[in-house]
């Protein structure tokens, strides 16, 4: 691959992996209803797998919903 693809490729990997904490910070905000500020919230663990949990649950939904059509 070229010096392009592979710089795309990395910054593909490395986008989706932090993009899974601001779903889980996302996700822990609306479920504390905004009462906790997000500075906050981004310091907790747990934000990365349970942004990867919404992600996985998103991926199933789109998979059986284009099944049953």
């Amino acid at each position: 691959m070229s010096f392009f693809e592979e710089f795309i490729v990395d910054l593909g990997r490395e986008g989706i992996y932090y993009s899974f904490k601001w779903i889980g910070v996302a996700i822990k905000w609306i479920c504390y209803l905004g009462k906790k500020p997000i500075a906050e919230i981004k310091k907790e663990n747990w934000n990365r797998r349970i942004g990867f949990f919404v992600f996985l649950l998103l991926i199933l939904a789109i998979f059986l919903i284009l099944n049953k059509f």
